[in-house]
């Protein structure tokens, strides 16, 4: 497994870093295809470019042709909340990055950006074909990714074949293991054209246990349990969850898997009852948490601890629930909170679109497009080979994630952060300790609300 940065370190490194990406300001959409261009220019077909060869910036600088990129997003399925603040996110970066100016190429022109999305339809085999779909029927060689594991090891398998360079956010990056029983994520793929920003799943239990150990200890639970989608996903989160709890010290009671788009939780709660489990770990989409957490209620089961990655995160898993979601806790990988450069203006920007609302997510993905442009500008021409290049071992200083350092392989990891829902839908976050607004609330019995 891949180690864990220290998160003090980056919070040092942002006193040193240049500043050396574009920060900015607005939008949405959601087709099946939708393509996102500059806030004031009209809407053309996907490859065209609709930028006059002799217009001219403010600054005076020759603008050049629209640089459309390619996104695969999950915008129908089990995965829709999560997509939908990644699209948000990835929106707003190119609207911000056009308004400033735009990316320079080797042309001496300025060149906005555009994005191509196609939907996954939250699926690996739809992944798949949304990159084939980019690259064949499309054109397009250089694509953001969606945000789920299994979708973007896929999409980066036809990227490999057609040499396109295909630039992941939040995918898992564990390697493979040394004797080979654990193929890993990303990192175990050996890819050529693919980068990936984001945690390994090894390492993202600690956020959980962080969690924990930040209740009253006197509150704190006994009995564990995890639960996961069964899916290869899944099973590496869950049995690297399970392991990284018993070597912690802690007790874990049942480790039960379910088939994403369930919809009767009520065998697995039972059982978590009979073995009088007090806390649960689970990795979940969305919707199936949802259908879980009303379960609970309807069941009238109350652990003391409940933890979810994936699903319990986005605004929509809250508005779905109301006051059923407090007390939850769950993943995150970013906080307006934290001292990035344009982290708080982000978070506003967010809450202003979606009012009373605020994200624990769109840093990342916002981050991942301001590092594509940046890669783009320093490569000075739109070419899969040249932008891939400079993203392997490339440093990134003052993006809205702080400073991110890609390996030889193209991986860089960043810390995950803990959080927890409170009334109304205010995200406190609660690990790691040194960017804490909060202790862990225990969980509220549903008949003592």
């Amino acid at each position: 497994m891949r180690s864990r940065k220290h998160f003090v370190l980056m919070l040092l490194l942002l006193a040193f870093g240049a500043l050396s990406l574009i920060f900015l300001a607005a939008c949405g959409g959601e087709d099946e295809t939708t393509t996102t261009k500059a806030p004031t220019e009209t809407t053309a077909a996907p490859t065209e470019t609709t930028a006059a060869p002799t217009e001219t910036t403010a600054a005076g600088v020759e603008k050049g042709d629209d640089l459309v990129i390619g996104a695969i997003n999950s915008m129908t399925g089990s995965n829709v909340l999560t997509g939908q603040e990644e699209k948000w996110a990835q929106e707003k970066a190119v609207a911000d990055i056009n308004a400033a100016g735009g990316v320079m190429l080797a042309d001496g022109k300025a060149h906005n950006l555009v994005l191509k999305y196609v939907d996954d339809k939250s699926s690996d085999t739809e992944a798949a074909a949304a990159m084939e779909k980019l690259i064949k029927s499309d054109g397009l060689k250089i694509v953001l990714s969606s945000n789920t594991t299994p979708y973007n090891q896929a999409a980066a398998t036809v990227a490999e074949q057609y040499q396109a360079y295909y630039h992941i956010v939040s995918s898992w990056t564990d390697e493979a293991s040394p004797d080979g029983s654990f193929p890993g994520f990303i990192g175990g793929m050996d890819l050529k054209w693919s980068t990936d920003m984001f945690e390994s799943a090894g390492d993202s239990g600690l956020v959980a246990v962080g969690g924990a150990k930040a209740m009253d200890p006197a509150d704190q639970p006994k009995n564990f349990a995890v639960m996961t989608e069964n899916n290869p996903d899944g099973i590496g989160f869950g049995d690297a969850t399970k392991g990284g709890l018993e070597a912690q010290g802690w007790n874990v009671v049942s480790y039960e898997k379910f088939v994403e788009g369930n919809k009767d939780f009520s065998s697995i709660i039972l059982k978590f009852k009979q073995s009088n489990v007090d806390a649960v770990v689970t990795l979940i989409a969305p919707s199936d948490g949802i259908t879980f957490v009303k379960q609970m209620k309807e069941q009238n089961w109350s652990p003391k601890y409940i933890f979810g990655y994936k699903g319990f995160w986005p605004v929509d898993f809250y508005s779905g629930l109301g006051a059923d979601a407090d007390y939850i806790c769950y993943d995150g990988f970013w906080s307006e909170t934290l001292p990035y450069p344009y982290a708080k203006e982000l978070g506003a920007a967010f809450t202003a679109d979606h009012p009373g609302a605020t994200s624990n997510s769109i840093g990342l993905y916002y981050a991942g497009v301001q590092i594509l442009a940046e890669a783009i500008q320093r490569a000075g021409v739109f070419e899969p080979g040249p932008v891939r290049d400079q993203v392997f071992n490339g440093s990134f200083p003052g993006t809205v994630m702080g400073d991110i350092k890609y390996n030889d392989q193209g991986i860089a990891d960043i810390p995950f952060l803990a959080f927890q829902w409170a009334a109304g839908g205010a995200r406190v976050v609660l690990y790691p300790t040194e960017v804490a607004t909060g202790k862990t609330v225990t969980f509220v019995p549903w008949d003592q609300r």
